[in-house]
């Protein structure tokens, strides 16, 4: 693998590390609008977007879709490096709780770290078949 690919995966792996371990930024949001996503493959989705913060939108699930209405004040946790939202408070009713997306991005993290130190080689075999291997 040259050196560029293997710094960029450094640098993602870094910044997803980051996202994801830092601590979560808490931002008091107004509901500003709702929209419904039209999936071919899992059906409808919501989500919600926000005025006067860092997080402009988010998934959500029907329930809290439609528990919020346009103008509520609400209290969104999300990450410091992407804006992702997390968890949805609206007083001390919790709309949306936090995932476990946090840990399930130790694999990719893994991973780009591992392609980054060259213990993870992608490249061109005999036959010009791609393939991965362990070095």
């Amino acid at each position: 693998m040259d050196v560029i690919t293997r710094l960029a995966a450094f640098l993602i792996a870094t910044l997803l590390a980051i996202d994801a371990f830092s601590g979560e930024r808490t931002e008091s949001l107004r509901v500003d609008r709702h929209t419904q996503v039209a999936r071919w493959h899992q059906g409808d989705g919501y989500r919600l977007h926000f005025a006067g913060g860092r997080v402009a939108s988010c998934d959500v699930g029907w329930t809290t879709f439609h528990a919020l209405a346009d103008g509520d004040d609400v209290t969104v946790d999300g990450s410091r490096v992407f804006k992702s939202c997390h968890g949805i408070r609206r007083g001390s009713e919790v709309l949306m709780s936090p995932r476990a997306t946090r840990w399930l991005t130790l694999l990719p993290i893994a991973m780009l770290l591992a392609a980054a130190f060259g213990w993870i080689q992608f490249e061109r075999r005999v036959g010009d078949e791609r393939g991965w291997w362990f070095s």
